[in-house]
């Protein structure tokens, strides 16, 4: 065996993950090459040097409880993020909706079908002229889309963040 190919597996030689012929190939080499050996002695103290630090270090009693509790605030925050962005894009949204032309008529098929809310408030706008109902319709797309980009600099600095449904 070359030196190359036993510095390239001398991780696996001193944890112990090798086969038997290649274990006994890499110990051969060792026993004659000076620089492979001086090389596995540091392996072996960086191993070492890990495990005691790793000894030093108490690994608090409660920790996979606390990781728990960590993950579960997790999710719950997002799942509040999740509920203020449909609330906040279903309050923005609603003027333009409701007062563009194509679900006026949506509004007046609702209207045919009974429904009295719906009546109501599409005899109130089938009153106005047409241009004053293209005027309130644009009126309001501007307005939403100044509303939108508002929210956006409000909570910019805040500790929400935009989820994508």
């Amino acid at each position: 065996m070359e030196c190359q190919e036993s510095l390239e597996r001398i991780s696996e030689y001193i944890d112990g993950e090798l086969g038997e012929t290649e274990y006994e190939e890499i110990r051969v080499h060792l026993l004659s090459c000076q620089n492979c050996q001086n090389m596995a002695r540091e392996f072996q103290m960086l191993q070492e040097r890990v495990q005691q630090s790793l000894e030093i270090t108490p690994i608090p009693i409660d920790l996979e409880q606390r990781i728990l509790i960590s993950i579960k605030r997790e999710q719950a925050r997002i799942s509040k993020q999740r509920v203020f962005t449909i609330i906040t894009l279903v309050l923005m949204g609603s003027p333009l909706l409701l007062l563009s032309p194509f679900i006026l008529r949506i509004v007046h098929l609702f209207y045919t079908t009974g429904y009295a809310f719906w009546r109501v408030k599409t005899v109130l706008l089938m009153q106005l002229p047409t241009a004053t109902s293209w005027g309130i319709g644009v009126t309001f797309f501007f307005l939403s889309i100044m509303g939108i980009y508002t929210m956006r600099v409000l909570f910019r600095g805040s500790r929400f963040k935009e989820v994508s449904l």
